[in-house]
């Protein structure tokens, strides 16, 4: 938590503390995953309770780990068409080139845009479909490219242009697990909900923050729709309402937001 907080403290882009609380009310749940504790049942005397077969009772207990940090998509995107590997070459040029599993290949420039280097090629293959002979011959190095991060970062064509917005040039395409590293999930939340690219699918933070018009379950839609937003909206306005409270040791400002 402390990381986080010094992170958008440093950040210059972020002036407005409704920014601040909404992406960590954003990281908490996004980071926030179930477990189950297995425990004997017990009777009043502290004995284990038998079943009808003399068998220990066991009971199961759903909690919650909440990390605050980066972390991968739960399940890797399996059913979705980013969820197989592909296979990325680097060009001596600063070009590199992908190898989906159906044959599809592209070429990524050095500045991120992407072009098809087959005819009527499509970013995405079907989960669980057989490798293509071009796949399986390709001198590529092969990474999957799940979700990572504080905010989940999927499909390989993200980590390439997500990559060259944060100033990291092709190296999350590369690496993708240098996502989860913070500084680098940072980067790329912050960028996301200022500017709408990447993961916030055009939407950011001035549609929902602007004078006094305060939207948290609106702001949702950067991220994952209406999932869970009033669940989410709760959790920043206690942020809010703490951050504010701290002003003195802080330089977010609230510019005239209302509850």
């Amino acid at each position: 938590m402390l990381n986080l907080l010094g992170m958008i403290e440093r950040d210059a882009n972020i002036n407005d503390v409704r920014h601040a609380a909404y992406m960590l009310a954003t990281v908490m749940w996004e980071t926030t995953s179930p477990f189950i504790v297995e425990k004997f049942a017990k009777n009043k005397k502290g004995k284990p309770l038998l079943d009808k077969k003399g068998h220990p009772i066991v009971l199961k207990q759903k909690k919650w780990l909440m990390t605050m940090a980066p972390v991968s998509e739960i399940g890797q995107g399996k059913g979705r068409r980013y969820h197989e590997p592909v296979k990325i070459k680097l060009m001596s040029d600063g070009w590199a080139r992908i190898t989906e599993q159906d044959g599809d290949q592209f070429k990524v420039s050095a500045g991120g845009a992407i072009t098809p280097l087959t005819k009527g090629a499509k970013i995405g293959t079907q989960d669980g479909g057989a490798a293509s002979k071009t796949y399986d011959s390709d001198d590529g190095v092969e990474h999957a490219y799940f979700g990572r991060g504080y905010v989940q970062l999927t499909w390989w064509s993200n980590y390439a242009t997500a990559g060259i917005a944060v100033g990291r040039g092709l190296a999350l395409l590369n690496d993708p697990e240098l996502v989860k590293q913070p500084e680098v999930a940072y980067a790329l939340m912050s960028h996301g909900m200022r500017t709408g690219e990447g993961f916030a699918n055009g939407r950011r933070f001035s549609h929902y923050f602007m004078g006094d018009v305060s939207n948290y379950a609106a702001a949702r839609r950067m991220v994952n729709g209406s999932d869970h937003a009033e669940d989410i909206a709760k959790i920043a306005r206690k942020f809010e309402a703490a951050l504010l409270k701290a002003s003195s040791n802080t330089p977010l400002k609230n510019p005239e937001a209302k509850p």
